[in-house]
């Protein structure tokens, strides 16, 4: 098979297509005909040297593809089931991948399959942040930083289809789209008195928040009340620890998660905004507009050449 791999680490040129072995699953994995993978920071992260595996390794963490063969049988997927997932932080960028039954799921029908592919590792994470660390809900005012991202606008759409009332940041560019999300306000980040904005907006400052994104962390803590719960899956330094509570999380994969949110997807409660899709051996255009930032929603790599000549990428 042709996969994407990192031979040394660096820009996005060091991304190069080779041709590998197609993955043999180990007991209790699928191997799945990746269709689309999704793109994140999280790629850039490891490219530029944060991966501490052996190389070269293949990039990617989540995807969306049809189960090969009966693979899937010991779990009721039938050869040729549509199915998206996180199997870990690499391997996604690749005609096929295997991954633990446990961390995939069937695609909802509500969902494209190019769509998909942009769909588990952040919403994941958005949802166990909001539910397993803030335990949002009903009643709570809740503060998502960054709200326009990958990240952020799962997080918005999700503590709304939980009854809170969502207070975001974003640049001015993207207030509008973030209204749309389901935030009841939206602070320009772009200022430097933004926190004290949250802070008036939310009568003294947030109790909950989520923080989306490492450039908001000191402010999300300015934003705070005394005494708030931030949770994070951001990796860094937290400031202002002795005045908040700080929850830091790592985002996890789970299959079972994914299908929790399934009925959410269906009926368009819960979506994917796909800001760009690219043929998956371009993807070191896609890697640059990563490190681009201010990315709005979820960049995609269709790797499946029926795909992308539907999708003219």
């Amino acid at each position: 098979m042709r996969a994407i791999r990192v031979h040394e680490f660096g820009g996005p040129d060091v991304l190069r297509v080779d041709e590998i072995q197609i993955p043999s699953p180990g007991p209790g994995e699928i191997l799945v005909r990746v269709l689309a993978a999704g793109v994140g920071p999280w790629d850039v992260g490891l490219r530029r040297g944060a991966w501490n595996g052996g190389l070269p390794y293949v990039p990617g963490g989540e995807f969306a593809g049809l189960v090969e063969g009966d693979t899937g049988a010991d779990a009721g997927f039938d050869d040729g089931a549509p199915v998206y997932g996180y199997p870990g932080l690499t391997g996604c960028y690749a005609q096929y991948v295997s991954c633990p039954a446990e961390q995939l799921a069937p695609i909802p029908a509500g969902l494209a399959v190019t769509d998909a592919a942009g769909a588990p590792i952040d919403s994941l994470t958005a949802h166990q942040g909001l539910t397993d660390v803030l335990a949002a809900g009903p009643g709570d005012q809740i503060l998502i930083t960054a709200g326009a991202g990958g990240l952020g606008h799962f997080a918005v759409q999700i503590a709304r289809a939980l009854g809170a009332t969502v207070i975001a940041t974003a640049s001015p560019r993207h207030h509008e789209f973030v209204h749309k999300l389901g935030a009841a306000v939206v602070i320009d980040h772009t200022r430097p008195d933004w926190p004290d904005k949250v802070r008036d907006s939310m009568g003294g400052g947030a109790q909950k928040i989520l923080a989306c994104a490492a450039p908001a962390l000191d402010g999300a803590a300015r934003a705070a009340r005394d005494g708030a719960a931030i949770a994070t899956p951001v990796h860094a330094d937290l400031p202002d620890a002795e005045r908040v509570s700080w929850l830091p999380y790592d985002g996890e994969p789970s299959g079972s998660r994914l299908i929790r949110m399934a009925p959410w997807f269906d009926d368009g409660t819960l979506s994917v905004h796909v800001s760009a899709r690219y043929y998956w051996q371009d993807a070191a255009r896609a890697h640059r507009k990563v490190e681009e930032g201010h990315t709005r929603g979820k960049l995609i790599l269709v790797v499946d050449d029926d795909l992308s000549r539907a999708w003219e990428v």
